[in-house]
């Protein structure tokens, strides 16, 4: 059965208009804001303790507010902060999608969505080496490398202790990428072929004398 037709309220188109023109009006006086407050940025500091400064000053006007306004504002100062830096942009069309340099300066004076905005805004804190804004975010944490296995020197078999302890860590070899193959060519040199049996399985056997 197929969907009934039914006739867009007016009502409904007024209030979505309103909406969509709602979200733009946001963006253009966050730009508007950042252009002003821009003044305000001491160019003889660090860049990010520059920007910290400002976006300080008007706190009280981020508390209670939708989100998106001091992240709105942040990213166009960001923009205003280091005019210079270049910054890829990305076009796309009906085939395909072209990536274009520019500037932030060049970018400022132009029509944008705020994705756009903030993805020239992470790249410009990148080429600063400042990261995220203040509430950005989580930062990506840095993997840390896995340090590498380290296993015991091979027993003295008349030291029966010293053997079971070596036991005790025989599973970390067979699962090691490169202590594992050379094990099967040894083995294999023996005329013998390691299997794995079921789980539980008594293996009954005696260490020669």
């Amino acid at each position: 059965m197929e969907n009934a037709k039914i006739a867009p309220l007016a009502s409904v188109i007024d209030s979505l208009n309103k909406a969509n023109k709602a979200a733009g009006s946001m963006l253009e006086y966050c730009r508007k804001a950042a252009e002003l407050a821009a003044t305000q940025l001491d160019h003889n500091k660090p860049i990010k303790a520059a920007l910290a400064e400002v976006i300080s000053a008007y706190s009280p006007q981020f508390v209670g507010a939708d989100a998106n306004v001091k992240q709105n504002f942040s990213a166009f100062l960001v923009l205003h902060a280091d005019k210079k830096a270049v910054v890829d942009l990305k076009i796309k069309s009906a085939n395909e999608t072209k990536t274009v340099s520019t500037t932030a300066g060049d970018m400022l004076s132009k029509p944008m969505t705020k994705h756009t905005l903030r993805d020239l805004a992470k790249q410009v804190r990148e080429v600063n080496d400042i990261g995220r804004a203040t509430g950005g975010g989580r930062k990506p944490k840095t993997p840390t490398a896995k340090p590498p296995a380290t296993f015991p020197t091979a027993p003295d078999m008349t030291d029966e202790t010293a053997f079971l302890a070596w036991c005790d860590n025989l599973s970390e070899y067979l699962l090691d990428a490169v202590y594992r193959p050379r094990i099967d060519a040894r083995l294999i040199e023996m005329g013998l072929v390691l299997t794995k049996t079921a789980k539980g399985k008594v293996v009954k056997g005696r260490a020669s004398a």
